[in-house]
């Protein structure tokens, strides 16, 4: 057992004493490299992997027009993320490019994977968000005027690698068992689809004659199916408001109108922080977008493959300019086996497919949406089949939810590890 002595640091308690402290300014300098003619733009990613953009994804940005402030990031530098630092967006770059002044670029001469992770731990154990003077929800500044005061434990400079390199195989050898978990809750989401798609195009007999459906990519369906277009049963259709009609909305509920968009169809809930609300004012002005009990809302452009019945707990809103509404006519088509078709099968997915131009999904026009070809059983078969999945579906997503756990759970002792490392309670 080593001898220990107080860091005087809240969030690391007892070090060795072979152990020291000191502030950031004092081993630690911010970069401002120039910026060259070919650079590639560079993000600092949550999960702590630091390269070019181009590598992770192009979706989802800010794009600059102007690039005032831009810096040079070399392969090896250490960063920061000024803004979601406090999530774990600190690493070490593995490219050559350039960053907006939001990253923080650090050298120091100390070992830089030890600073690195001794900074996530920061991060894990919210000293960020503690030390956090900003309002902007889910960030704080993690910015060089902060970083540099606060104070660290240094091990001597040899154990600092030894403690890296074994963060480095523990954290490798827990990202393999959670990219395991994640693999076999990506194969039960595709056999759950696919168990959707059998049921609805064939039933719940595995003895019944088929036919073909007449369109190649749907094949046989059962012999007492019907093949109806949705134009056929459904009904009020409308897309969202577009040009100078926008919703833009606010984020003052009282008094105002919820704004449905994609995030509450993806999520299944009208529970989200970010919320915008219809200012009462344009009540009448935008009469025509509003849904209510019994209305079917959807996306037209961006995450299309879902949707989401308005029930009668979810309060009265309007849609935004990415999502259409409609109704279905219950009589011919049960609203829940409508869903399992629509966004829970197979059937969707292959239309979009069709219906694509290039590797680019079109926005889905009226038409397009009228066009899709629909299974329908009986009613009473309908129903059936809802029963049959609802049971089946719940088993499955009973075993997946295991299995977010154990990942989340193994997240969580990744985290440990890095704590009980660069803090000193682990010895390597």
């Amino acid at each position: 057992m080593r001898e220990t002595t107080s860091s005087n640091i809240p969030w690391v308690g007892e070090i060795p004493t072979s152990w020291k402290t000191e502030q950031g300014k004092h081993f630690m300098t911010c970069l401002d490299r120039p910026v060259k003619e070919d650079d590639g733009v560079i993000t600092c990613f949550r999960d702590g992997e630091v390269t070019l953009r181009s590598k992770r994804r192009e979706e989802g940005f800010t794009i600059s027009f102007q690039e005032f402030g831009y810096q040079g990031i070399e392969p090896g530098d250490l960063v920061v993320h000024g803004m979601d630092g406090f999530a774990g967006a600190i690493g070490i770059s593995d490219s050559r490019g350039k960053a907006t002044p939001v990253l923080t670029v650090l050298d120091t001469n100390q070992d830089k994977r030890y600073m690195m992770y001794a900074l996530r731990n920061m991060a894990y154990t919210n000293v960020f968000l503690a030390l956090s003077t900003g309002i902007r929800v889910r960030s704080c500044d993690t910015s060089w005027k902060k970083i540099k005061e606060l104070r660290y434990a240094l091990p001597p400079l040899n154990e600092q690698k030894q403690i890296a390199d074994q963060i480095e195989i523990k954290c490798s050898q827990v990202n393999s068992l959670i990219a395991n978990q994640e693999a076999q809750i990506e194969k039960l989401k595709q056999y759950k689809q696919s168990l959707i798609t059998e049921v609805v195009t064939k039933g719940l007999d595995p003895d019944a004659p088929m036919k073909d459906s007449g369109v190649w990519w749907i094949g046989e369906i059962n012999s007492k199916f019907n093949l109806k277009k949705i134009k056929y049963f459904i009904n009020d259709y409308k897309a969202g408001p577009f040009g100078s009609a926008l919703i833009t909305g606010n984020l003052l509920s009282e008094g105002n109108i919820l704004v449905y968009t994609p995030e509450h169809i993806a999520n299944q809930s009208t529970e989200n922080s970010k919320n915008l609300y219809l200012p009462e004012s344009r009540r009448f002005e935008m009469e025509q977008f509003f849904v209510s009990e019994g209305n079917i809302i959807f996306p037209i452009v961006g995450s299309l493959g879902r949707a989401m019945y308005i029930s009668s707990n979810m309060p009265v809103g309007i849609i935004n300019q990415r999502l259409a509404k409609f109704r279905i006519d219950e009589s011919v088509v049960d609203k829940d086996y409508f869903l399992y078709v629509f966004a829970k099968s197979n059937f969707y997915k292959t239309f979009l497919e069709v219906n694509s131009r290039g590797a680019i999904i079109v926005n889905l026009t009226k038409e397009i949406v009228y066009n899709m070809p629909f299974v329908v059983p009986s009613i009473e078969e309908q129903r059936s089949i809802v029963r049959h999945l609802d049971r089946t579906c719940a088993c499955i997503d009973s075993l997946i939810s295991i299995k977010l756990q154990k990942v989340e759970q193994l997240k969580e002792y990744k985290k440990t590890i890095i704590y009980e490392y660069v803090t000193g309670k682990k010895e390597v």
